[in-house]
């Protein structure tokens, strides 16, 4: 059974696909396969969250 995490990640909207790219290629996080990102937008600011749902890597 693989072991799944949800990281959030907030920033804005410029930015955030450098941030989670940066968070996926990160070896310290042990991602093995990323089974889905979803991006939520909040409010007039460009604010956005990014759920990224994860397996663990040993």
């Amino acid at each position: 059974m693989a072991r799944t995490r949800i990281k959030l990640i907030s920033g804005y909207e410029a930015d955030i696909e450098d941030l989670v790219n940066d968070f996926i290629e990160d070896p310290k996080n042990k991602v093995k396969k990323v089974n889905a990102v979803d991006f939520y937008l909040f409010g007039v600011y460009d604010d956005i969250t990014a759920c990224i749902n994860y397996e663990l890597d040993k």
